[in-house]
């Protein structure tokens, strides 16, 4: 009977330039994929941010003692034409006028691959009417 390693066979398995190829492409993809995710959810929490200030920004505006809606929405407008520029698109700014002003904006977040992958996010901000 004769051994393995007296022959001079391997007890080693070849895997092949190809095996290792697919594997690193494979887990290449998931990296980026994962890098993709951490970024359009950073892009997200930004535009959050941009439009919660805008609304903050137009209900304060819109409950002051001589204020209106129609001054809250163009301030919100403004503060995000002045913050998000060109990124920000399909936004939607809406006023309740009551006791309780509430201002609402709604609009897509840019997108890492582009403006079709980017998500929609609504904020809504409210400050008791001055009398």
């Amino acid at each position: 009977m004769t051994s393995l390693h007296a022959t001079g066979a391997s007890t080693t398995r070849d895997r092949g330039a190809v095996d290792v190829s697919i594997e690193m492409l494979f887990g290449t993809v998931a990296v980026l994929m994962a890098l993709m995710l951490v970024f359009e959810t950073a892009a997200y929490w930004h535009a959050r941010n941009v439009f919660d200030d805008a609304a903050s920004d137009g209900a304060r505006i819109a409950a002051a003692f001589d204020g209106s809606c129609a001054d809250g929405v163009e301030v919100a407008r403004a503060a995000i034409a002045r913050h998000a520029g060109s990124w920000a698109s399909d936004v939607e700014v809406s006023c309740v006028d009551a006791p309780l002003v509430v201002v609402t904006v709604t609009g897509r977040t840019p997108g890492v691959v582009g403006d079709a992958v980017g998500m929609r996010a609504t904020v809504a901000e409210s400050a008791p009417r001055e009398r």
